[in-house]
């Protein structure tokens, strides 16, 4: 409970200094809107001209949207430093997290938040409410399983961010695996075969964080709710031991930090 109240404390400061700039502030998450709305848009569109791909349809798109945008929201709006947090290590600025008497990959994720990531958040649960129509027990299937996918993002991201303490300025690598991810999770995961959807199983884990929850959506199935557990749990606790492991061979900047 004294760690869940702390990250309710950083959640509340982030966005009290978020909304010192009110305007900014719902400018970004408008605009975040409207752009994955805009991708809704053009699935609309090719779905007119070819009503399926494969056995997935319009509606099936819309989920597998809904399910990545609300994960990526709630990671990055909660645990925002998760996917940045590697160029810290580069720089030697882990210094202050390891004064405090906090878990330091905690306290780590939930020091940042990304403002934009509030309009993934309203876009997805307004675009399958409205899209989608479901029922009570189907709206909160779909929040349980964006859920697990958040968990699956957010250890992704700490995972490759920690490949900073062995590679030093790995910050740029880390980007281009988090948005590989994003980028093939918003895909139908029919239109990949072979090499590829191994990948996508395994290296960039987008199966997993969208892939099978649409399938869990459209046809519940308890094998593969289990399997989902299982790799959702197996993701958290790797992710953990490879930032551990990391950190015993981080080196101090010798940084003198303060914050109010």
């Amino acid at each position: 409970m004294s760690l869940l109240r702390f990250a309710l404390f950083y959640l509340r400061a982030n966005f009290q200094i978020a909304l010192e700039y009110r305007v900014s502030f719902w400018a970004q998450v408008f605009a975040m809107v409207v752009n994955d709305a805009m991708w809704i848009f053009f699935w609309g569109l090719f779905f007119q001209r070819f009503p399926t791909v494969q056995g997935y349809g319009f509606q099936d798109v819309v989920m597998l949207w809904s399910v990545t945008a609300l994960a990526f929201g709630l990671t990055a709006g909660l645990c925002g430093n998760a996917w940045r947090f590697g160029a810290q290590v580069a720089q030697g600025e882990l210094d202050f997290y390891l004064a405090l008497p906090k878990p330091v990959l905690l306290h780590v994720m939930v020091s940042g938040m990304t403002v934009s990531a509030w309009g993934d958040v309203l876009f997805a649960v307004g675009m399958f409410c409205a899209l989608v129509r479901p029922d009570p027990g189907h709206l909160a299937l779909f929040l349980l399983l964006a859920a697990t996918s958040a968990a699956i993002m957010t250890a992704y991201a700490v995972a490759v961010n920690s490949l900073a303490f062995w590679l030093g300025q790995a910050d740029g690598l880390a980007r281009e695996f988090v948005s590989a991810l994003l980028i093939f999770s918003t895909y139908p995961g029919v239109l990949f075969t072979g090499a590829v959807k191994v990948l996508l199983f395994t290296v960039i884990p987008a199966g997993f964080v969208a892939y099978i929850p649409v399938e869990l959506l459209r046809r519940w199935d308890w094998s593969l709710a289990s399997l989902l557990v299982a790799v959702t749990a197996a993701t958290a606790l790797g992710a953990r031991f490879v930032f551990n492991a990391g950190l015993r061979r981080y080196e101090s900047g010798n940084l003198l930090a303060m914050r109010a």
